[in-house]
Parts: C-alpha cells; structure tokens; sequence
C-alpha cells in the first residue's frame, strides 16, 4: 500500500478541489465570498454540511464537520476530520485537497494574530506517545504536503511546518517538540487529513491562520474566541482569492 501520494504526472491538471474545515465558523465566510449554494449530503447519516460551486476552470467543494448532535458543538479533532477527509474523497473524487482553518502560532518564529501559513514539508502529530519499537514513525505522522509555492503566493501565506493535537491547549512538554520540529502552526486536524490523502494518492495542503500565539502567557482559549471572527474573515478573504487564481485558466498539479 502505498503511504504517500505518486510523483505527480506533468499532464495532471486541477479539476476539482475539496476544501475541509473543522468549524462552520471556519468555513462560513468563504462560502458566502463565493456564494456557494448548500448542497445535499452523500453520507445522510453523518452530519458533515457540503457547499458546492465552481470558480473558474475549477469544480470546488466545501465540507464542514458540522456539529455534534450529542453535545451541540462543532466537530473537531482528529477524528472528525478523519472521518470527513475519507468520505469527501471517495465522494467528490478531487485532484487537489485543501484543509483550511484557524490555528496556533508561535511569536517565536515570527507569527502573529493574522499570520497565514501553508503547510510545507511533513505534518507532525505532536501528542502521539507511542513509547515502543517500530512505533515511532506512527506516532509522529510525518504526512507529506504538497508543495505548493506559487498557491502559497497567491493566498498569501507563509511556508511552514503544521503540528496537530487532539487539544486546543497544550502539555509544558510539547514546547520542546515545536522548537526542535520548528513547528510554526499547532492545529487539531490537519496531520489527519494528510495521512488519508496520502492513503488516497490525493495531493494535499493545509492553509492555516493564526488566532493565538502558543509561546505567549495569554491562554490560548481567551485569545482563540476574541479573534476567531476577525482571523476567519481574512482567512475567507484569502482562501477565495487562491481558488480563484488555481480556477483562473487550467493549472496543472506541477503548477502549484
């Protein structure tokens, strides 16, 4: 089986993309910037939300996990998106993944509220303890990322490296491992999404916008409410603006 996507055909050009959020906060200002009309659910008995349109050249749809009908909360961790990513891709069949939504980061490397990253290099786990021989590439992920430079340039955003958790907060002990990963956005799906992609062959990007500095004294949570709108609406802003320059005329894969 393979664990990452085949090297990307030349000729391969980008047809359709699904974009995932955790939140409905998330994913709401994009889909009213590009007036996407809701669409039925394939999975009924699931509650994910689908808006589907096209921009351009490209069929685009979005998915959220939608809310958890026990507790009345949205859906978030790595199980939820999980679960999302797998049925999305066996639904939509999409060239291009995207994994959009808010995140932490850290002023040490330079992040403030704002700031947008697009993943590079590997996706990590960084809550995963697995403290047994042939375990440790498990645990840490190390799912690959498209590379995805000229996107990045359209959207705005910074490269960097993505770290997800199943916690909005953090453990003392996971700062030494975003220091020595140079961890620059601390999620709670992306990693997850990346390994489905990777199972699926479906190139894949996270594009991340920070809401709360990890390495500041303010706790995270207090920080997430008070920007979460100001930050979801940029992120809109500037997610539009990248579908739109991906559906500008046809792009192939190698064009990112």
């Amino acid at each position: 089986m393979h664990t990452s996507p085949d090297p990307d055909p030349p000729q391969t050009t980008v047809e359709r993309v699904l974009v995932l959020f955790a939140l409905l906060d998330e994913a709401m200002p994009v889909v009213e910037r590009l007036r996407f009309p809701e669409v039925p659910s394939p999975e009924h008995r699931l509650p994910q939300r689908h808006w589907a349109g096209r921009v351009g050249t490209v069929e685009v749809t979005v998915v959220a996990n939608g809310r958890d009908r026990r507790c009345g909360s949205d859906r978030v961790g790595t199980d939820a998106a999980t679960l999302a990513a797998w049925t999305s891709i066996r639904s939509f069949a999409p060239d291009l993944v995207l994994n959009a939504g808010t995140c932490g980061g850290f002023e040490a490397r330079g992040a403030s509220v704002g700031t947008i990253y697009l993943s590079h290099g590997n996706l990590l786990f960084h809550d995963r303890r697995i403290p047994l021989d042939h375990f440790a590439l498990q645990a840490a992920g190390r799912w690959p990322s498209a590379h995805a430079p000229n996107l990045a340039a359209a959207i705005g955003a910074r490269p960097g490296v993505v770290s997800t958790g199943n916690s909005l907060d953090f453990l003392p002990g996971e700062l030494e491992f975003f220091a020595r990963e140079q961890v620059c956005a601390k999620d709670m799906e992306a990693c997850s999404i990346a390994q489905v992609c990777a199972l699926a062959g479906v190139p894949f990007v996270a594009v991340k916008a920070v809401t709360d500095l990890v390495d500041h004294p303010e706790p995270v949570q207090d920080a997430f409410l008070r920007n979460l709108r100001t930050v979801t609406a940029l992120l809109g802003e500037r997610l539009d603006a990248g579908l739109r320059w991906l559906g500008a005329h046809p792009r192939r894969l190698s064009e990112l």
